[in-house]
């Protein structure tokens, strides 16, 4: 195989694990996060928990961290292969990126 084919398949798999791990964080976040205070279930007495769950809320902040290294690992291969052959740059892994730092960051200093 290629230095190209291995850079690709490399890059393949570093950007579907940092999505999986994205996407596994959204599952914990609906379960982490407080449930929606709305009036039909206060009248009916159903119990609404109003407070982030605390080991969850622990469980997906390292959860967005991992993604967030996972990108940036993958930012670095990618920039490489951009270098040294003629592969094109590929636009989910930065975005991936953006989107796991900034949600690390809120889960971090806002909840």
């Amino acid at each position: 195989m290629s230095r190209l084919g291995v850079l690709q398949v490399i890059l393949t798999v570093l950007s579907l694990l940092g999505w999986s791990l994205a996407i596994y964080a959204l599952i914990i976040y609906g379960e982490a996060r407080p449930d929606r205070a709305v009036g039909y279930f206060l009248s009916k007495g159903v119990s609404v928990r109003l407070y982030w769950d605390p080991d969850l809320t622990i469980k997906l902040e390292y959860l967005i961290w991992c993604c967030a290294a996972v990108s940036f690992l993958n930012l670095l291969v990618n920039f490489y292969a951009k270098t040294t052959t003629r592969m094109g740059f590929w636009v989910n892994i930065p975005l991936l990126l953006v989107v796991s730092l900034s949600a690390g960051l809120y889960i971090r200093y806002v909840v």
